[in-house]
């Protein structure tokens, strides 16, 4: 967040003769936020030698791994087409769309996974859990190169699975309940991609029949809550980084390559893997919210009468 600074003028009536102007020092800074401001990260679907993605590591355990009720919503922004999706009675029908957000697993041995994806401009959301499991996909095309606001839900009692696109329900089903957390200290023989959350890429780099997202990604807020059951208004602003809130991912970091989490506690934190050509993920100031803050304005003029003037020591005897 860009600040303002300014000087505040007084003038000091001589005590002992002496007339002069002085400036009081600027009032101490807020608590620090990320150096940039109003950015997103755009992808070019680069889905090879771990480039072009967000990693955030969930084993060891962070907030991030979720695996009970939840939310996932972001703001995505693509024209891209291509992938598809295979909805019905499998967790794993998303895999073969552009991969949005990637908590696979290679094999077994894990309590479950999950994962959302772009087929022929729709989203795709499957959750797996053994051998049973869940793809729904939406009707509504998101491909259009606007900014689209994008919401999936899961019910761990329930099995209950939604994606809701703008706030409008788009598509509904049941999966399997339970938890499908990330097994802590699961044994794995993928360590560089296995135990991690992706965004933006197919985290395991498993061929051309996976393919990676390419567009824009802004605001990814994971909550450990269901936050809708039904039509809500599409939000104008940020995601509030509240009590639900295990991880929060503005992405106004503007350049780096670590992915601050915003969420309280700050838990979940991610790496930028910047790679490819064209190279990505890539900083843009094209956002859902009006692009990148303006400029802070110049502090007011002051009134002709309190305008900055030197003033020589006037001595009485």
């Amino acid at each position: 967040m860009r600040r303002h600074r300014f000087w505040r003028a007084h003038i000091l009536a001589a005590l002992v003769g002496m007339t002069f102007l002085s400036f009081a020092p600027p009032a101490p800074a807020s608590p620090a936020e990320p150096a940039g401001s109003g950015f997103a990260l755009q992808f070019f679907g680069n889905g090879v030698n771990d480039i072009d993605r967000v990693k955030v590591r969930i084993d060891p355990q962070v907030p991030a791994d979720i695996g009970g009720d939840f939310t996932i919503e972001f703001w995505m922004k693509t024209t891209a087409t291509g992938g598809s999706c295979s909805p019905g009675a499998s967790g794993d029908g998303w895999i073969t769309g552009r991969t949005i957000i990637d908590r696979d697993i290679y094999f077994a041995g894990d309590y479950g996974d999950y994962g959302i994806s772009l087929a022929a401009g729709r989203i795709c959301f499957g959750v797996a859990q053994g051998s049973a499991g869940r793809t729904i996909y939406g009707g509504t095309n998101v491909a259009n190169g606007e900014w689209r606001h994008i919401a999936v839900t899961r019910s761990a009692s329930s099995g209950q699975m939604r994606i809701f696109v703008d706030g409008q329900l788009d598509a509904q089903g049941v999966g399997p309940a339970g938890d499908i957390s990330y097994r802590d200290g699961r044994s794995t023989a993928y360590p560089n991609s296995d135990p991690y959350l992706v965004f933006g890429a197919e985290k395991h780099d498993a061929g051309p029949a996976y393919p990676s997202y390419s567009g824009l990604l802004d605001d990814i807020r994971i909550s450990n809550v269901v936050r809708y059951t039904s039509a809500f208004p599409r939000p104008t602003a940020p995601h509030a980084a509240d009590g639900q809130t295990v991880a929060l991912y503005r992405f106004d970091e503007g350049s780096g390559t670590t992915i601050i989490d915003s969420a309280p506690g700050g838990g979940s934190p991610g790496v930028r893997r910047f790679g490819g050509s064209p190279a990505g993920p890539a900083y843009v100031t094209d956002t859902p919210f009006g692009g990148s803050s303006p400029p802070p304005s110049p502090p007011p003029p002051l009134p002709p009468n309190l305008e900055p003037r030197a003033y020589l020591p006037l001595v009485v005897r």
